[in-house]
């Protein structure tokens, strides 16, 4: 269950992707999902606070759209998750 956290959306030409960062029973994670794939390109990874979970989010975006997009990473937008 969600306790605390954060999360973007990025679409870059034809991609579309969706970046978090959460706190959880298990911990704070960051992931990067690619929502067009129905795939995780980074799945939930162990980061020490949020700040640290978006940072590490934008890198694995940032890379990823460089690699399969030719593209930059634009500003994003980040909003408060909702819990369940």
């Amino acid at each position: 269950m969600l306790e605390q956290g954060v999360w973007a959306e990025v679409i870059v030409g034809k991609e579309h992707l969706r970046l978090f960062s959460e706190r959880t029973p298990l911990g704070v994670q960051a992931s990067v999902y690619n929502v067009n794939a129905k795939t995780w390109i980074a799945p939930s990874e162990p980061v020490d606070d949020i700040d640290q979970g978006k940072d590490r989010a934008e890198a694995y975006a940032t890379t990823y759209l460089r690699r399969v997009a030719s593209s930059e990473l634009p500003p994003l937008n980040w909003k408060a998750s909702r819990s369940a």
